[in-house]
């Protein structure tokens, strides 16, 4: 919980820790589904009457799924606060999940499924994760139009049965709020969920793999990921990682950014980003450039691994990243929803809420020569893998 004076409204979620990494075969895409599922009715409220009870009080409800994690949450005035605890509560304990609405539901995923089938950006991040990655953290979001198609009653009701316990659940808050009603009503709602003793049989075992893979398309444009391992997130040197992605490709400033789109115009989208787990993770390049530039963007992304990975990085490089971290947590601090996912997701992976002033002491000591280190343990030709998206033909990465 935290309360925030002089603001008169409220960000209440409840997080889940359950996502596409728990999927076994055959339910690829569940996660997600449930997601939709939860809106379509309870035994007390049509989906209609969800959305307009919420409307009605001038609310905002939303849920969103990741690979780890699947989140509902609300965000009202503080004086409806018990409006938002007992709708989340309702569609947690009483959603019904009936067969009209899962057969209905199908066609809605399978479109979204095709939707982002027609855009390569996102056709691009979803294979190369599914191409580098083994283990589970490779499943999809979204699933496949085939396992969507597979999912019934019985699978759906045995996930939710399983994932939403308990123990997989974190409640946060943040905003204006009497923290003794908040406490009352949740313990006398969705403090009546069960625990059940049963768990998933689960593996999460993570392994690299370095593929160089040509996805086949006719367009206009070449889409790449270059890869390298990179940190779990839940890893002593996770903050490390950060830096070295954010001065790689993080913003309009960053080395790639500047050379590869300012000083050559090879592209016009360049940047990194990590994709971390409990289990391990990668470093990823995203480029989206021509078929006669994408050899020279990869040549290119491969000279700034080196001269980091011999070089490190400058005082000044890691001074502009450690501020950018602080603008960024700042300004999440200014608003409700940002504090309560911040203390939900602390939890969830951590076991406990870090303060802002320990993790913001973690940052500011480290140092280049930290920088380095991790440098030569990332950035090693074992490791790298590419993905690239286009007309190009077979055998040309060779």
């Amino acid at each position: 919980m935290d309360k925030i004076q002089g603001i008169n409204s409220v960000s209440l979620g409840i997080f889940v820790k359950t996502g596409a990494k728990n999927e076994l075969a055959g339910e690829e895409g569940i996660s997600h589904f449930i997601e939709h599922m939860m809106f379509k009715g309870t035994v007390n409220r049509t989906a209609k009457e969800i959305s307009e009870e919420v409307d009605n009080v001038g609310g905002i409800i939303n849920a969103y799924t990741g690979k780890e994690t699947t989140t509902y949450y609300i965000q009202l005035l503080s004086n409806r606060i018990d409006v938002g605890i007992d709708i989340l509560t309702d569609m947690f304990l009483n959603s019904t999940f009936l067969e009209e609405n899962i057969e209905r539901e199908k066609g809605v995923v399978i479109e979204e499924i095709n939707m982002y089938e027609d855009i390569p950006e996102e056709i691009i991040h979803d294979k190369n994760g599914s191409l580098v990655i083994e283990g589970p953290q490779s499943n999809t979001i979204l699933g496949t139009v085939e396992s969507v198609q597979g999912l019934n009653r019985e699978k759906i009701l045995k996930y939710f049965k399983e994932q939403y316990s308990p123990k997989n659940l974190v409640i946060s808050i943040a905003g204006n709020f009497s923290e003794s009603e908040v406490l009352e009503k949740l313990n006398s709602g969705i403090g009546k969920m069960k625990s059940i003793e049963k768990s998933r049989d689960y593996n999460g075992e993570m392994k690299i793999k370095t593929p160089k893979t040509i996805l086949k398309k006719d367009s206009n444009q070449v889409h790449l990921c270059f890869n390298t391992i990179g940190r779990s997130s839940l890893d002593k040197n996770r903050y490390e990682l950060a830096i070295i992605s954010n001065t790689l490709g993080g913003n309009m400033s960053s080395r790639l950014f500047q050379k590869i789109r300012e000083d050559r115009g090879l592209a016009y989208s360049v940047y990194s980003y990590t994709s971390s787990f409990e289990e391990g993770g990668i470093l990823t390049i995203y480029a989206g450039t021509t078929l006669k530039d994408y050899k020279t963007v990869i040549k290119l992304i491969k000279e700034e691994f080196e001269d980091i990975k011999n070089n490190g990085i400058s005082e000044k490089e890691l001074q502009k990243t450690k501020n950018q971290f602080l603008s960024g947590i700042t300004f999440g601090l200014e608003s409700s929803k940002g504090r309560m996912t911040r203390m939900a997701n602390s939890y969830l992976f951590h076991g406990e809420v870090k303060s802002l002033e320990e993790i913001l002491g973690e940052i500011e000591k480290i140092t280049v020569e930290d920088i380095k280190k991790l440098a030569k343990e990332i950035f090693n030709e074992k490791y790298y893998s590419l993905t690239v998206l286009g007309n190009i033909k077979e055998g040309e990465l060779n």
